[in-house]
């Protein structure tokens, strides 16, 4: 992929009347594709790029004040990668590809259009995987770079010594609190009944969002400042999405 291409970039406001906004957010969508005839989403697919878009403003509307950029990278497909996730090595050339797109587009931003300013990474699910890959080859992610944090939500399983691991001597780990920097900010939402080895195992990494505790003191729905819901049924993709002040609490299970 050439990042150099505009139209390789489904955000990117460098030339937009944004770049006087404080940070910038650099963003990767989550798995929005299932499909048992092609291995990677097929970003030539009108119908891929709208549902594309369609997320990705949703879900950048959470950073309302930043500057974004969200690059198109070759994803696998929903089928494919949870067979990867539950052990299927075979598939990890073409999960590479992805990476290797989620890479060259960080380091293409970070070098024409960044200019020294505090930047954001913000994932989810198979973004959020793309975007782990990119902090452990991008030894230029730092804070003396602007690095301020990553948000990696949905992340397949990834206990906090691991993260100590991957980044010894970069001086990255994960977030204990809200005033932290350097950090990688990650958890995984499921209901109370749910079995899911790939996500939410005992030993997992995360911190409640809401009250930035790693413990179980319970968060209310009146410290959840704002959600942004999303409509796949809502035709224009760039309407799909609505805020909403304090639609849940949270809580950390820790059994």
């Amino acid at each position: 992929m050439n990042y150099s291409e505009p139209a390789n970039w489904i955000v990117n406001e460098f030339y937009s009347k944004n770049k006087n906004r404080e940070y910038d957010l650099f963003y990767i969508y989550p798995t929005l594709v299932s499909c048992f005839k092609k291995p990677l989403m097929d970003l030539g697919d009108p119908n891929v790029e709208l549902k594309t878009l369609g997320f990705v403003t949703a879900q950048v509307e959470l950073f309302k004040d930043s500057r974004q950029f969200a690059p198109f990278v070759r994803q696998l497909e929903y089928n494919r990668s949870m067979k990867y996730l539950l052990g299927d090595k075979s598939l990890s050339p073409l999960v590479q590809v992805g990476a290797d797109d989620a890479v060259a587009a960080f380091r293409h931003y970070l070098k024409h259009w960044n200019d020294g300013r505090p930047y954001i990474l913000f994932g989810h699910s198979q973004g959020s995987v793309n975007l782990y890959e990119v902090m452990k080859r991008c030894p230029e992610i730092s804070t003396e770079n602007g690095f301020v944090a990553a948000y990696l939500l949905g992340l397949p399983y990834t206990s906090g010594s691991k993260i100590l691991s991957d980044f010894k001597g970069r001086n990255i780990s994960p977030a204990k609190g809200a005033d932290d920097i350097s950090v990688i900010i990650g958890w995984n939402t499921q209901s109370t009944d749910a079995v899911n080895p790939i996500y939410a195992m005992p030993g997992a990494y995360v911190i409640n969002p809401l009250n930035w505790r790693t413990d179980e003191t319970p968060a209310t729905p009146e410290q959840n400042i704002e959600s942004v819901f999303y409509y796949y049924n809502v035709v224009n993709p760039r309407l799909r999405h609505e805020r909403m002040k304090n639609l849940c609490g949270a809580v950390i299970d820790n059994s």
